[in-house]
């Protein structure tokens, strides 16, 4: 059952990475050097956006589900599905939470935005280093390694451009998606790891 619920997270994965690439190449107006990728939730690429975020709710939910029933004696399973459970409920309601675009009022609901995005960017790093532990052997191991040392890089930079205002404009954007982008292929090099366990 395992494997199974592990595959569904694989296959989640999948379709989440193929929709993030699909939403910078539809005509949205926005720049992926200038713009945040919450911009494309706003707009003409929506829908999109928000079947990428609700594929991305079910992705962190059943992997939460896979680490709960497959790993239990694990030490982290209790830390590690609290985080994932946290990351799908966030992911679940994003989308009722759009951003506010550059150059216009803040709102409750965009500060609200940036809430759950600092909890998604927070809780999906902290779980890297228990995955790293835990399945430190062989080609998967090491790529997870790396993968983890990218996203802490890019997490890095991003602060960086939000605080140092002359660097946001060219450097936010492509630190931002250098670590959504490492981060998913981690989470889904990990169900597959699962997957073959």
């Amino acid at each position: 059952m395992t494997a199974a619920i592990a595959a569904i997270t694989f296959a989640l994965s999948v379709a989440r990475l193929a929709m993030f690439i699909a939403v910078h190449f539809s005509r949205s107006g926005y720049n992926p050097v200038r713009h945040a990728v919450s911009d494309y939730a706003v707009g003409k690429t929506r829908a999109l956006s928000s079947a990428m975020t609700w594929t991305s709710a079910g992705m962190w939910a059943a992997l939460a589900l896979a680490v709960g029933i497959g790993l239990p004696e694990w030490e982290d399973t209790t830390f590690v599905v609290v985080c994932l459970t946290v990351l799908a409920l966030v992911f679940l309601v994003m989308p009722l939470l759009p951003t506010d675009l550059e150059g216009t009022p803040a709102t409750r609901i965009g500060r609200l935005h940036l809430l759950a995005a600092i909890l998604w960017f927070a809780l999906s790093y902290a779980c890297m280093g228990n995955f790293v532990r835990l399945m430190h052997q062989g080609f998967v191991g090491t790529l997870l390694s790396i993968l983890s040392w990218v996203s802490l890089i890019s997490l890095i930079a991003l602060v960086a451009a939000l605080v140092i205002r002359p660097l946001r404009s060219w450097a936010f954007g492509i630190s931002e998606r250098v670590f959504i982008l490492s981060v998913s292929l981690f989470y889904t090099f990990v169900a597959l790891q699962i997957v073959l366990w």
